[in-house]
């Protein structure tokens, strides 16, 4: 079976090349625009992903938000995703939440496949 992973990033060509990148490893990816699309993603299938790389700095509902929502749910999930962001500050607070992966903006793609890696061997 093929792993899931769940891309959140509001910004198309981010969220694209990770998508692009992903499936070329043979892994099932589904992505999400920004945070309100994220959590109607995951009312319905909180344990469907074995990876979530998630955007914490976007609009209308910010990854940090979804960090909360994931912690009030199910905090075994928070060991599932990669913090994702150009702002330190946002990632720094992340890591504080739980959160035990970032990969700070822009990121070599190498880099990102091997956390991927290591967050499916935890998982």
């Amino acid at each position: 079976m093929r792993k899931r992973i769940f891309v959140v990033d509001d910004d198309h060509e981010v969220r694209s090349c990770i998508q692009e990148l992903l499936e070329e490893e043979a892994y099932e990816v589904e992505t999400a625009i920004d945070g309100v699309d994220a959590c109607e993603h995951l009312d319905h299938q909180w344990n469907a992903y074995d990876v979530i790389l998630l955007d914490v700095t976007m609009p209308r509902l910010g990854g940090l938000k979804i960090v909360q929502k994931i912690q009030e749910h199910d905090p075994t999930l928070l060991c599932s995703i990669i913090a994702l962001s150009a702002d330190e500050e946002a990632l720094r607070q992340s890591a504080g939440m739980g959160i035990g992966n970032t990969l700070s903006k822009p990121f070599d793609p190498d880099v990102l496949l091997v956390l991927v890696e290591r967050v499916m061997c935890w998982s």
